[in-house]
């Protein structure tokens, strides 16, 4: 029987010492021994002579009696990226086949699924005869420390001066990862979000870099064929959904099981890992933009805090600068939309005033040329010469009331004097204003209106809805008839207003309701892009809703729907359009 004393094992404890090593391909680690040695014995035939308690701390097991085939049970050895070493190629089962292992880096997958990094060294133990009896596995537990966190505050300061070269923020995203790789991993990612067009949130990969060419272009390929999607659980880290920094610790394969879409996605993950992953948010201003993410495949080289730290300063730094950016382009548009509309402001108030001028001045003429000749200045022509003036005065008014408006509503001023009012006979109003223009362009007015449709609403801002609408109607409707219906549906009033004219782009629909917008040119149509816009305003200030659909070419139809407010009951019922008869 052997004994640990004929094998030179006295005084197994020995003191904290440093190294130098490599880990694997990454950067050089500083290295510190943490604790006392591990000593395992381990005859050919399985049976464990000597497993101190440090051994048992190290690979976190009970001490064995026996193993098999050299495998410390639970525990598996794995090379750098994570992957399992081939059972013969552990330092213990080299030292039973006879071969000395010297002293260097292991990495020990244990049985609770934590990883330790050991520096183990393994000697084949011989008999009399010569032939291998035992090995003798000798551990260490190591603290690894990145050696690139030393330059911490010169990567922020590098980070600084990035950011601060230029104000287009995407143009500085990737130089910004290239200070990230390989220094902290091998890959990063910074993914914005942004509030998609059906309310739901949408992930925007804005930058990527891997440190490999082909996994890089792997990535690219990954990110563009799958787009990240904030709903797939499990799939992105917990960034997204609470702002907390999130850790996935290895991409397993049970993880891209869990949020592989297809077989193709699956192998693109696979190819690309495996990575661990450390996110941090890229918060500013109390909202979170997105998340900087930085994979590192040597899994075993976990995040320590310090990297956390200094990730969680550069994406707040990052934030910032993404934040100044984007104010800084809204406040350019505000700048652009204002001179586009002084612009056009500018023509429009020219263009009443030119023929008010013209005909004022030929009015004067007229009148000094008949008073030097003793003769009386015709009514005729001089009501003709007001009537022009009246129209252009209106003209002008509108535009300047228009102007008003839009101050007001900015400003948050839009006051409402609430009064019961029949819907249908302020169209029929309106429409009675319109007949005069609509005869002199050809267009037939229609309104469908059988029943009072009575409501609480501002007689003066109700009639400014429905002559935006009918005059919007009037002016793309190229002639063709406009039909304004009013309907009640139990507690809502329906304004109708269809035209049959050059139609709306799909594109254009979201947008005519903004300020300052128009889905054709103000050259040929002329307006100041105000009238919907402050049509939306006043319903949205009735607690209403106004909507456009429209076929380019085939017309467009407004639906206005209006809360009838606080009425009496019997208006609901006796006064209700009748529904549709049942057939027999």
């Amino acid at each position: 029987m052997m004994h640990a004393e004929s094998l030179g094992m006295s005084g197994i404890t020995s003191p904290a010492s440093e190294a130098r090593v490599t880990d694997g391909d990454g950067p050089p680690l500083s290295t510190r021994v943490m604790d006392a040695e591990g000593v395992v014995l381990v005859e050919c035939t399985g049976r464990v002579t000597v497993f101190n308690s440090q051994a048992a701390a190290h690979f976190g097991i009970p001490v064995p009696l026996h193993i098999e085939h050299a495998r410390l049970p639970g525990c598996e050895w794995v090379r750098d990226d994570g992957t399992l070493l081939p059972p013969g190629d552990s330092p213990l089962a080299r030292a039973l086949a006879g071969e000395p292992v010297d002293a260097s880096l292991w990495h020990v997958l244990r049985p609770d699924g934590t990883r330790a990094v050991l520096r183990c060294n393994a000697m084949p133990v011989r008999a009399a005869d010569g032939q291998v009896a035992a090995a003798l596995l000798r551990t260490h537990a190591v603290e690894a420390v990145p050696a690139s966190m030393l330059d911490a505050s010169r990567l922020l300061a590098e980070a600084g001066a990035l950011l601060g070269t230029s104000v287009d923020a995407e143009a500085q995203l990737e130089p910004l990862l290239q200070l990230l790789v390989p220094t902290l991993g091998e890959g990063a990612l910074l993914v914005l979000r942004a509030p998609g067009s059906m309310g739901d949130e949408v992930l925007r990969v804005a930058a990527s870099l891997h440190v490999d060419s082909g996994r890089h272009a792997l990535l690219r390929d990954l990110l563009t064929r799958y787009p990240l999607d904030a709903s797939v659980p499990g799939g992105l880290p917990a960034v997204f959904a609470s702002g907390a920094v999130g850790r996935l610790p290895l991409l397993s394969e049970e993880h891209v099981a869990a949020i592989a879409r297809d077989a193709e996605h699956a192998r693109l993950l696979r190819e690309v890992g495996p990575h661990g992953c450390l996110s941090v948010p890229l918060g500013a201003r109390g909202n979170v933009l997105g998340a900087l993410m930085v994979l590192r495949s040597n899994v075993l080289r976990s995040f320590g805090p310090e990297e956390e730290h200094f990730l969680t300063e550069l994406a707040h730094r990052t934030a910032l600068y993404l934040e100044n950016a984007r104010l800084y382009r809204e406040a350019r548009e505000a700048v652009r939309q204002r001179d586009e509309f002084l612009g056009i402001a500018s023509h429009e108030l020219k263009t009443p005033l030119t023929p008010l001028s013209l005909k004022v001045q030929l009015l004067q003429k007229q009148v000094v040329v008949l008073a030097r000749e003793g003769k009386d200045v015709p009514t005729d022509r001089v009501a003709d010469a007001l009537d022009v003036v009246q129209r252009q005065v209106r003209r002008l008014s509108g535009l300047v009331d228009n102007l008003l408006d839009v101050s007001r509503i900015t400003a948050g001023r839009l006051r409402l004097e609430l009064e019961e009012l029949d819907l249908a006979s302020v169209a029929a109003e309106i429409l009675y204003r319109f007949s005069a223009a609509a005869a002199q362009a050809g267009t037939e007015l229609g309104l469908e209106a059988p029943v009072p449709v009575v409501g609480r609403w501002d007689r003066l801002r109700l009639e400014q809805v429905v002559t935006n609408l009918v005059s919007n109607a009037l002016k793309y409707g190229a002639g063709h008839p406009v039909i304004v219906s009013v309907e009640a549906r139990g507690s809502l009033a329906r304004l109708t207003v269809k035209d049959h004219g050059i139609g709306i782009a799909p594109d254009d629909l979201s947008r005519i309701f903004e300020r300052f917008e128009r889905a054709v040119s103000d050259r040929h149509y002329g307006g100041l892009g105000l009238g919907l816009y402050i049509t939306r305003q006043i319903v949205e200030a009735f607690g209403g809703t106004v909507s456009a659909v429209s076929t380019p070419g085939e017309g467009a139809t407004f639906l206005l729907e209006l809360p009838r407010g606080d009425i009496p009951e019997e208006w609901l019922v006796a006064h209700a359009a009748p529904g549709p008869t049942q057939s027999e």
